[in-house]
C-alpha cells in the first residue's frame, strides 16, 4: 500500500462558501459549474480548459499570457482598451476581416513601424 491516498470521486456542491487563499492542485473540475462567484486576483497555471465557456464574465484587467486559443471565439463582448501582443494571428478574423489582411493594410498606409 502506498503513502499516498487513493484519487477521491467525490461530486461536490458548495454553496456560499468562501474558500479565499484555498489551492487546488491535480484536480478534476470537468463539468464543473461556478455560478455567482468571485474568482478576483485568481490563478489558473497549466491548465486544460478545453471547451470552457464564459458568459456574463468581468475579466477587466485580466491578463492573460501563453494562452492557445484555437479555434475560440469571442462575442458580444466590451474590448475596450483590449491589447494583443506577440500573438499569431492566422486565419483570425474580426467581423469576418482577417486581422492579417488588416496589418498589411495599415503597414502600408503607414510605414513599416507597428
Amino acid at each position: 500500500m502506498s503513502d499516498q491516498p487513493e484519487s477521491g470521486r467525490d461530486k461536490l456542491k458548495i454553496s456560499y462558501m468562501h474558500l479565499c487563499g484555498s489551492t487546488f492542485t491535480a484536480v478534476s473540475l470537468k463539468d464543473a459549474e461556478f455560478r455567482d462567484t468571485h474568482l478576483m486576483n485568481a490563478l489558473v497555471d497549466d491548465v486544460n480548459a478545453t471547451g470552457m465557456r464564459f458568459n456574463n464574465v468581468n475579466l477587466s484587467d485580466a491578463k492573460i499570457r501563453e494562452v492557445n486559443m484555437s479555434g475560440a471565439s469571442i462575442k458580444f463582448a466590451n474590448l475596450t482598451g483590449f491589447a494583443i501582443s506577440d500573438a499569431n494571428y492566422t486565419d483570425m478574423t474580426i467581423d469576418g476581416i482577417l486581422v492579417s489582411d488588416m496589418l498589411a493594410l495599415w503597414k502600408d498606409t503607414h510605414g513599416a513601424q507597428s
